[in-house]
C-alpha cells in the first residue's frame, strides 16, 4: 500500500514581525521542518541601551532551541536588593539560597539574544530549512481565511498558516478582534537607558550600588520606582526608571523617544544625593523615554488561519520582566502545536487549543504584573517583591491547562 507522502510536506508559515516572540516561533517552525517566512516592519538596525529579564520559563525554551544565553554574556540574577528613595538598604535577598527554578533566571542585553535568534533562523546550516527574513516589510492587511499577507508595497504572499507577532501597535490584531480592542496609556512612562558598571564602582559615595555580580537592584519613592540590573558578563547596567507619563510627556509613540538627562533628573528630584549622583552619570545621547501601554483583554487569539502571539495579544508592563518570556511561551506553544507532518486540515483545531492554552496564563501574568506596577505603601512593596519570587519560582508546566499537551511535550516546559 502506498504510503501518505503529505506527511512530508512542510507548512509555510508567515510571521509578521522579526522580534524575540516572532524570531522564536520562526526558529522552532524551522527546526520542525516548516517552510518560514518573516516580514519585519525595520531595516533590524542595532539597538542600543535595552536589556531583558530571561526568566525560568523563557531560559528553557532558548536552551531548547539551541540558544544559551550565558554565551551571549547574560548573567545570573544571585541577589535582589531593595532600597527606599533615599539611598537606605531596605531588603537584600540571596536569590541562588532559593534553589526552586528549572532554570537560571538572568539578565541578557536585548541586541545580543536578537541577533543570535536571528542568525540562528536564516543560517544555512543546522536543522530544516532557513528562514527568510523580509526587512523593512510592513504588513498591512492579512486574508485570515487565505492565510494571504498584504505589504504596505502591495505585494502580497500566502502561505498555510499567518502568525501575527507584530507588536503593541500590530495591524494583525485589528483582524482578529477588530480596531476597538486597542493599546492605551497606562498612565506611567520609563526612562531607559544604561551605565558603565565601572563607573558607578569609580565613585565611592555609590561604589555599593553595583558591589553584587548579578543584583536586581530598586529604589522606590512615593510615584516613582528606578530598577537597575546587569548584563553583558556583569560590565553593562541597565536601567529602568518608572514614573507618571505627566512627568515626561512623550513627543510620539514607541519606546526609543528622546529624553534629556535633565528631566531624567528633574523627575527623579526627590531622590536622594547619592541615587541623582549615580543617575547623573548617564550618557544623554543614549537616554530614552517610552509611555507604558496597556489593554484590555482580547476575546480571543484566532481567527481563521490567523494567531496573534505575543505583546500582538496581551502587551505587558515591565514592572516584573515578563513580556519576552510570555510571547517565548506563546511561541513554544505553537511550535510544539504544529509538529512537522501537521495536515493543513488540522490547523484551525491546533489553533483553538493554542488559544485554550495560552489565553488564562497569559492574561494572568499580564493582570499580576499590572497590580506589581501600583504605587504602594513600604510594608505593601516587600510583599509584592515576595509574591514575584514565590510566583516566578513555579515550574510554568504546572499552569497549563491541557494535560495532553503537557505531557506530549515537556521538554518545552522543563
Amino acid at each position: 500500500m502506498a504510503q501518505d507522502s503529505s506527511k512530508d510536506v512542510p507548512l509555510k508559515v508567515l510571521v509578521a514581525g522579526g522580534g524575540i516572540g516572532g524570531l522564536v516561533a520562526a526558529l522552532g517552525l524551522r527546526q520542525q521542518g516548516h517552510d518560514v517566512i518573516v516580514f519585519e516592519r525595520t531595516d533590524l538596525a542595532k539597538e542600543f541601551g535595552a536589556a531583558i529579564h530571561i526568566g525560568p520559563n523563557g531560559h528553557g525554551i532558548l536552551k531548547n532551541l539551541g540558544i544559551f544565553p550565558e554565551e551571549l554574556g547574560a548573567n545570573q540574577f544571585e541577589k535582589f536588593a531593595d532600597y527606599d528613595a533615599q539611598g537606605e538598604l531596605k531588603n537584600l535577598m540571596d536569590l541562588l539560597s532559593l534553589d526552586v527554578w528549572p532554570h537560571k533566571w538572568v539578565g541578557c542585553h536585548r541586541v545580543a539574544l536578537h541577533e543570535k535568534l536571528k542568525e540562528k533562523a536564516i543560517a544555512l546550516e543546522g536543522p530544516g530549512i532557513p528562514v527568510t527574513l523580509k526587512t523593512s516589510s510592513i504588513v498591512v492587511d492579512v486574508d485570515p481565511e487565505s492565510a494571504t499577507v498584504v505589504l504596505e508595497d502591495g505585494s502580497k504572499y500566502t502561505g498555510d498558516i499567518v502568525l501575527g507577532a507584530d507588536g503593541v501597535s500590530s495591524n494583525t490584531r485589528k483582524i482578529v478582534v477588530g480596531p476597538e480592542i486597542k493599546p492605551r496609556g497606562s498612565g506611567k512612562s520609563l526612562f531607559r537607558f544604561m551605565i558603565p558598571r565601572e563607573a558607578i564602582q569609580k565613585n565611592p559615595r555609590i561604589a555599593h550600588f553595583a558591589q553584587y555580580n548579578g543584583c536586581m537592584t530598586s529604589w522606590h519613592g512615593e510615584v516613582c520606582r528606578l530598577v537597575m540590573y546587569p548584563c553583558v558578563n556583569n560590565t553593562l547596567m541597565n536601567f529602568g526608571a518608572i514614573h507618571p507619563s505627566y512627568m515626561s510627556p512623550a513627543k510620539g509613540e514607541g519606546w526609543d523617544q528622546e529624553a534629556s538627562k535633565e528631566k531624567l533628573l528633574e523627575v527623579f528630584g526627590a531622590f536622594g544625593p547619592q541615587v541623582k549622583e549615580m543617575l547623573d552619570l548617564v550618557d544623554s545621547s543614549t537616554l530614552k523615554v517610552w509611555s507604558l501601554l496597556d489593554m484590555e483583554r482580547i476575546p480571543r487569539w484566532y481567527k481563521g488561519r490567523l494567531a496573534l502571539l505575543g505583546d500582538a495579544a496581551h502587551p505587558f508592563m515591565p514592572y516584573q520582566g515578563q513580556g519576552a518570556c510570555v510571547a517565548m511561551e506563546d511561541a513554544a506553544s505553537i511550535v510544539a502545536l504544529l509538529p512537522r507532518g501537521t495536515s493543513k486540515d488540522d490547523i484551525l483545531e491546533r489553533l483553538a487549543l493554542y488559544q485554550s492554552i495560552r489565553d488564562e496564563r497569559a492574561h494572568r501574568i499580564q493582570a499580576s504584573t499590572r497590580n506589581s506596577g501600583q504605587d504602594l505603601g513600604e510594608e505593601e512593596k516587600r510583599q509584592v517583591d515576595c509574591e514575584i519570587l514565590q510566583r516566578s519560582s513555579k515550574n510554568i508546566s504546572e499552569t497549563v491547562p491541557v494535560q495532553e499537551f503537557r505531557s506530549a511535550v515537556p521538554h518545552v516546559w522543563n
